[in-house]
């Protein structure tokens, strides 16, 4: 047998290792995921926007539960306005019904 260089010896070690992995059920890593790399910058770059569009957002978001809150208390309002009409016009047909009434004692 010839003395393996150090490479071949590498290599053969590699392929016995992962001949043992899969004969134990063991499946190789899928390699991770790099976007930055796609978009061509850095990647505390990357996190460092993402972490900016997330704010952006959750500021949208929050701006339109404030929204819809406030759109909510208006129609609220409306309704309270249009009840408070309703009992001011009960109240002066009540108080002319007692007026009749006085009269007629």
């Amino acid at each position: 047998m010839t003395k393996q260089t150090p490479e071949e010896r590498r290599e053969r070690n590699r392929l016995r290792s992962e001949r043992w992995r899969r004969a134990h059920g063991i499946m190789p890593r899928k390699p991770a995921e790099r976007p930055w790399l796609a978009e061509g910058i850095s990647r505390s770059t990357y996190y460092r926007r993402k972490a900016k569009a997330l704010q952006e957002a959750a500021r949208s978001a929050e701006s339109v539960r404030r929204l819809t809150l406030l759109s909510r208390a208006e129609a609220f309002t409306r309704q309270l306005q249009l009840d408070l009409a309703e009992a001011a016009r009960c109240q002066a047909i009540a108080a002319a019904v007692i007026g009749e009434l006085a009269v007629l004692s």
